[in-house]
């Protein structure tokens, strides 16, 4: 019985980040690296490496459950992944020489952008300047015939219908959309968040994906991405296998599954503003824990 008790705060940690990870298609990476580091007390390398390879889990389970409701733009999803990969496959290289002070110091200062961005994403004014570019890059003009064709080039159109028969129909620059793929690789396998949390907002507010194919394209990309990352992780000896891994993985796709099957009911915009503000308070902590070695987490 002791021993079961001991293991639940892992199956815990797991069906939460599962569930949220999912539930905004962000891998909940931004919160299991965290909580690995203060809570559990893990160094800089061994958090990145098992809460990547947490993810991966997750994303996994995710991407299947996406797979099966029809939601996944399966074509950008590859292309996203592929241009993640070779950041992935080096970060593992550079987090252990990176002393663990700053790397409390990155992450806090990423954790702290990333709140701002929930908090503050400004989905309105991007969207309008999105349109704008759509409908210049496709009026016709005798002078500009040239010019506009090369831009029409690199708009591709999605159209697909889930099987709950809802049809999605929407259009976007491939190129540009792939391409800040590959810095996301690099910061999803060092810091082991994922890349997500980066990826779907941008998705939905700068190249128009709807929500739920956002987070559906963005975990099948992750799940792909993050595999990779987390097995040179583990052949670097980055990842607390027992009982972290195992019993956080167990929570992870209990999770998972749950945040495919309530995604069209819950509020995901209120958990995230709530996350936003979890995440202020983290960030400034692992900040000031990196400026002030000291200084003990609370």
């Amino acid at each position: 019985m002791d021993l079961f008790l001991d293991l639940i705060p892992y199956l815990i940690l797991g069906i939460f980040t599962g569930f949220y990870g999912t539930l905004v298609g962000v891998g909940g990476g931004t919160v299991l690296t965290p909580v690995l580091l203060i809570v559990f007390g893990l160094n800089s390398a061994s958090a990145a490496g098992t809460s990547l390879t947490l993810v991966a889990i997750n994303s996994i389970s995710g991407a299947i459950g996406y797979c099966r409701a029809g939601l996944v733009d399966v074509r950008s999803g590859n292309w996203f992944a592929i241009a993640a990969i070779p950041g992935s496959l080096i970060a593992p290289f550079f987090i252990t020489t990176t002393p663990d002070i700053l790397f409390n110091l990155l992450l806090g200062v990423l954790l702290l952008s990333l709140s701002a961005l929930l908090i503050l994403r400004p989905s309105e004014v991007t969207e309008l300047v999105r349109e704008d570019v759509l409908m210049k890059s496709n009026k016709s003009t005798d002078s500009y015939g040239n010019e506009n064709r090369r831009r029409n080039c690199l708009v591709v159109e999605r159209s697909f219908e889930s099987r709950r028969g809802v049809g999605f129909h929407y259009s976007f620059n491939i190129y540009m959309a792939t391409s800040f793929n590959m810095v996301l690789g690099f910061i999803s396998s060092f810091f082991g968040t994922g890349g997500g949390f980066i990826r779907t907002p941008l998705l939905i507010s700068c190249f128009g994906f709807p929500v739920p194919v956002a987070a559906a394209t963005s975990i099948f990309a992750l799940s792909i991405y993050a595999s990779l990352g987390g097995v040179i992780h583990i052949l670097r000896g980055n990842v607390e296998w027992y009982p972290i891994l195992v019993w956080s993985g167990i929570g992870l796709i209990i999770g998972s599954q749950i945040g495919v099957r309530l995604s069209p009911f819950v509020n995901s915009k209120l958990i995230t503003k709530v996350l936003a503000l979890v995440l202020v308070v983290v960030g400034l902590q692992l900040v000031m824990q990196g400026i002030w070695s000291d200084i003990p987490f609370l």
